[in-house]
């Protein structure tokens, strides 16, 4: 490390750790007032250089600054081009953010980006008024950290969905080659998170959000209660209509049958369809809907990935073409 670098305040430190290759690195000091919000003043707080590695890569976090996030792999490619387009890859509850970013590495040689997976902590759970009686347990993960227990609101700094954000900040101030914007993919209850990040914070920086094989939605539905629908959630109902118009793929493989992953049960998800192809559909036609009445047009697209199961390898592969028809990788 640099010993000229300011040195660290106690409520922004960062420590990387575990690289895996003795390679040259970019080291740029981050000024954190856009991006470890967490501190109380909200003012500038000096933090440690990071350094961007090439190869694959991993770093443990603080999640007073970084919400729910206690680990993050990355993977950058060696640079053929001045600019790398970064993939933030959320996994699904098994919390195996490295096999996710595994799953990528090829397709990042391939196309120049940097592909960023955040590793969540699975023991967060919460109850949700109203839904108590039939389990109504959830992760707070999938469901964005937006609310507490019994459904009490939390401050936007503490939703998950401004973690990747924040992530998203840290990459793009230590390495100038990254672009303004990044690809979000999620698969699984993976899925769930970038849907709910699309409704929940629109104005991310995102400029394609990819929803793959979600188990079950929050319907843009104002009568049906959080996390199944929007009342009762905090703040959301106000931006829907940015939500309606950003990117969105809600991708769907054909072959993804119930007994295949943890397949949710509850009444309220079985009203949603009876496999996650299904759901899925409920889930984009009711959105079209709602975009319809509000003379809304509608950003979002149901695509589906032939052949293929719950499966999150599969589903990475299959958003390359996704990725490319949006003029965000080389279509070779």
């Amino acid at each position: 490390m640099n010993s000229t670098a300011t040195p660290p305040h106690p409520c922004s430190t960062l420590t990387k750790t575990g690289e895996m290759h003795n390679t040259p690195t970019l080291i740029i000091v981050i000024v954190s007032t856009l991006l470890l919000v967490g501190c109380d003043s909200e003012q500038p707080v000096p933090a440690e250089p990071i350094e961007v590695s090439i190869g694959k890569n991993t770093f443990e976090t603080n999640e007073d600054q970084l919400p729910g996030i206690n680990r993050v792999w990355y993977y950058r490619p060696p640079l053929v081009r001045d600019s790398l387009r970064l993939v933030m890859v959320l996994h699904g509850m098994g919390r195996n953010g490295e096999d996710y970013l595994d799953s990528w590495i090829r397709f990042a040689d391939e196309n120049q980006f940097l592909v960023v997976a955040p590793e969540f902590s699975d023991e967060h759970i919460i109850g949700f008024v109203g839904s108590l009686s039939e389990g109504g347990f959830e992760y707070r993960y999938t469901t964005g950290n937006v609310v507490s227990w019994f459904s009490r609101d939390l401050p936007e700094k503490d939703w998950y969905f401004r973690s990747i954000e924040k992530l998203f900040g840290i990459f793009r101030r230590s390495d100038s080659r990254v672009m303004g914007r990044y690809v979000l993919f999620g698969h699984s209850a993976g899925g769930q998170f970038v849907h709910r990040m699309v409704l929940f914070n629109p104005g991310a920086r995102f400029d394609l959000a990819i929803a793959a094989n979600s188990g079950w939605y929050t319907l843009p539905d104002g009568e049906q209660n959080y996390p199944y629908g929007l009342s009762g959630a905090p703040k959301v109902q106000r931006r829907l209509d940015e939500s309606l118009q950003r990117p969105l793929v809600v991708f769907l493989g054909s072959d993804d049958t119930p007994d295949q992953g943890g397949f949710r049960t509850r009444s309220e998800a079985m009203k949603q369809g009876e496999s996650r192809p299904q759901r899925g559909k409920h889930f984009f036609d009711f959105a079209q809907q709602v975009a319809d009445r509000k003379e809304l047009t509608l950003d979002w697209k149901i695509k589906y990935a032939e052949g293929i199961g719950h499966n999150y390898r599969d589903m990475a592969e299959a958003s390359i073409p996704l990725i490319q028809e949006r003029g965000l990788a080389p279509n070779e």
